[in-house]
């Protein structure tokens, strides 16, 4: 019976045919970490060292403001057009709107715009109040008067020309009062 009892120990110690013997366990690898230690406190000390030779870096010394001059001279300027009433009868019933219009445009253009808006001041008047007359009602009722708006910018384009570099003079239209009165009460 004794014998009975060894054999079927002594088949669950060995390992079964076409399976590899378990691995014996290793302990932690001493001499690999401490290489590797010794490695990282060598390169820490090399480049404390270099930090510590290299000195310190150069003073910097701020100096004024540069001045840009095609900054300058691209800088936005406001210029009044026009400050008048015009009418629309589009509805059957008769509007007045009160408006001041301005545009801005670049330094460097100010002194051409300026002639320019003298010298056909009338013409203006008469194409922005055509454009009063002509336009919708639905366009004159818009909260951003984007449409009006782009119609006064491509007229002005028209009378006032291109600058030098084949640009418009006017960079943007801005409509600062606008008041809208019914005027057949």
């Amino acid at each position: 019976m004794a014998e009975q009892n060894k054999a079927p120990a002594a088949a669950a110690a060995a390992p079964a045919e076409g399976q590899a013997a378990a691995p014996a366990k290793k302990g932690l690898p001493i001499k690999t970490i401490g290489i590797l230690a010794a490695v990282l406190l060598i390169e820490a000390g090399v480049i404390s060292a270099a930090f510590l030779f290299a000195g310190r870096p150069a003073e910097v010394k701020a100096s004024g403001a540069v001045e840009d001059k095609t900054a300058e001279l691209n800088e936005l300027v406001e210029k009044s057009v026009i400050a008048d009433k015009f009418q629309n009868t589009r509805t059957g019933r008769t509007y007045i709107y009160d408006t001041d219009i301005y545009i801005l445009v670049r330094r460097k253009d100010e002194e051409k715009v300026d002639e320019r808006l003298k010298a056909i001041s009338a013409q203006i008047v008469g194409d922005i109040g055509q454009l009063f007359r002509k336009a919708e009602p639905a366009y004159l009722l818009e909260p951003s008067l984007a449409t009006l708006i782009r119609q006064i910018k491509a007229t002005l384009d028209q009378r006032m020309g291109l600058d030098a570099e084949g640009k418009s003079l006017i960079q943007d239209v801005v409509i600062k009062k606008y008041t809208q009165y019914r005027a057949d009460l």
